[in-house]
């Protein structure tokens, strides 16, 4: 799902910033990484490379990105912003602007990381491409986070619905006994995000065995391909592409529901549950070897859960947070 491509032969200048960071930080403390998305896919990825300690600075137009203000809104401020932006620096830059790219290009200059996902062909016009960023630091990750890669010629716009319903999505992702439908949470931006992660960390990889800046670029497309793969392996051996999901088939108790582990739905279906307590119901299906779990219907109650003990908090906006999803000692 990414493609690396070296950017110069020429080696890369020692830095003079010092990479010394406590013991304690995440290991990309030191890094800085410049920002320059919108919605979904490069935002999560920047916000990853920050939870795992680099410092993120978010290049945003002037007035400042118009998705602050997407409701539903908290302390004023957009939440889902916040959960892709949190603890993110700021930095209003017109990029039409020529003034305005030279100082966004001395800032990449220091950086160690650009990530943008702009529309096909708007990095050259502007000339912040990989090529004009490596004339400054020829040590430089260009991350790109597209929508179809290149790869698909006349396509439209590469968004997340429309990726999922040209690669088939639809069907890879639902249960056996289901129409085919596009998920209802846009899965290939969180999906592409974290691959666009994942080869950002590649090229710094590859930075520090060369020396030398290279072009990293991952896309919705490549998140579709990772999700249809297992789908398109079962059908060319001649297997059903689809597998049921029991999850997707709740039962009934008396006070809630339990959802059946995929291995336990068809036995679990044959039982009505609907008289007893959800808790009587698990331990009666787990008396006959079958495996369920009891199914959240009210969000805000995740943070008083038992089962999921820190998983779920609030910021100081009040917003849900979540902790880190690595630790380091």
């Amino acid at each position: 799902p990414w493609s690396l491509r070296p950017l110069t032969d020429r080696p890369a200048p020692a830095s003079s910033r010092s990479r010394a960071v406590p013991t304690s930080a995440g290991p990309l403390a030191g890094l800085t990484v410049l920002e320059a998305g919108r919605r979904i896919q490069a935002p999560l990825a920047a916000h990853l490379l920050g939870l795992l300690g680099a410092e993120v600075i978010r290049i945003e137009p002037p007035g400042g990105d118009p998705l602050r203000g997407m409701p539903p809104a908290c302390s004023g401020i957009s939440a889902r912003w916040l959960a892709l932006n949190r603890g993110k620096k700021a930095v209003e830059i017109d990029i039409k602007a020529a003034g305005d790219r030279r100082r966004l290009r001395e800032m990449a200059a220091e950086a160690d990381v650009f990530l943008h996902n702009w529309a096909p062909g708007k990095a050259a016009q502007l000339g912040l491409d990989a090529e004009d960023f490596a004339e400054v630091n020829p040590a430089l990750v260009y991350a790109y986070t597209s929508g179809w890669a290149g790869r698909v010629q006349g396509a439209p716009m590469g968004t997340d619905f429309m990726v999922q319903a040209r690669t088939g999505v639809g069907e890879a992702v639902r249960p056996e006994g289901e129409a085919p439908a596009p998920s209802l949470m846009t899965l290939l931006d969180v999906l592409g995000g974290l691959q666009g992660t994942e080869a950002v960390l590649a090229g710094l990889l590859s930075r520090e065995r060369t020396g030398d800046g290279v072009r990293v670029e991952s896309s919705l497309l490549g998140a579709a391909d990772t999700l249809t793969g297992p789908a398109l392996r079962r059908a060319a051996s001649g297997r059903n592409a689809r597998r049921s999901a029991g999850f997707r088939h709740p039962l009934p108790t008396a006070d809630g529901w339990i959802a059946p582990s995929d291995a336990s739905a068809a036995a679990a279906a044959s039982y009505d549950l609907r008289a007893l307590s959800t808790s009587d119901a698990l331990a009666r299906l787990a008396e006959r070897g079958l495996t369920a779990t009891r199914v959240t219907t009210d969000l805000s109650t995740l943070h008083h859960d038992a089962r999921l003990p820190g998983a779920v908090s609030r910021d100081a906006h009040g917003a849900p947070a979540v902790p880190d999803p690595w630790s380091f000692a």
